[in-house]
């Protein structure tokens, strides 16, 4: 285990801080760490009955456009299903009619805070999507056929869409058998 000797907010920005600091780590020596510290989201994996619903858009941080699920940050102490409920509105246009949480996944744990908490998402209706104003979404269906090959095949790179398509999959090879 390590304690924190001293932590200081070097950053302070619209979706997360940095700290820095030093930490006295199992054998009584000081080390020094360096944390993104991010408020925590949501992730969402909108299933028709036979497609996947993802968003594609550009992601400057990788220099390119990624297929995802619908996703987005919590706001202060907001419940994670219903961030999700307004995520799916916001991205994709889809209400939700039944939502099942899958847990949650830390996306890099060296450095990061974020919590991203996961669900599944049936029972949909389509109506106007109201993307943030600066997002540049496009919705793409997709079957889950394909979905699954490219998900054995190693297509999809972004963690949150893995870890909930994981879990889409899982949940449908339990309850479809």
């Amino acid at each position: 285990m390590e304690i924190w000797n001293e932590r200081t907010k070097v950053f302070e920005g619209n979706v997360f801080d940095v700290e820095t600091g030093t930490v006295t780590i199992r054998n009584g020596q000081e080390a020094r760490r360096d944390l993104i510290v991010h408020p925590g989201a949501v992730g969402v994996v909108p299933y028709t009955g036979d497609s996947v619903i993802f968003v594609k858009q550009f992601r400057i941080a990788v220099g390119e456009y990624m297929l995802e699920i619908p996703a987005g940050k919590l706001e202060g102490q907001e419940d994670p299903s219903e961030r999700a409920r307004i995520e799916l509105i916001e991205e994709a246009g889809y209400t939700i009619g039944t939502i099942i949480p899958k847990g949650f996944i830390y996306p890099s744990v060296a450095f990061l805070t974020e919590k991203i908490y996961l669900f599944l998402a049936f029972d949909l209706e389509e109506t106007q999507a109201q993307p943030e104003w600066d997002e540049d979404i496009q919705v793409v269906k997709m079957p889950i056929a394909e979905v699954r090959e490219k998900l054995a095949t190693g297509y999809f790179t972004d963690v949150k869409t893995i870890a909930g398509l994981l879990a889409l999959v899982n949940y449908l090879d339990k309850n479809e058998a």
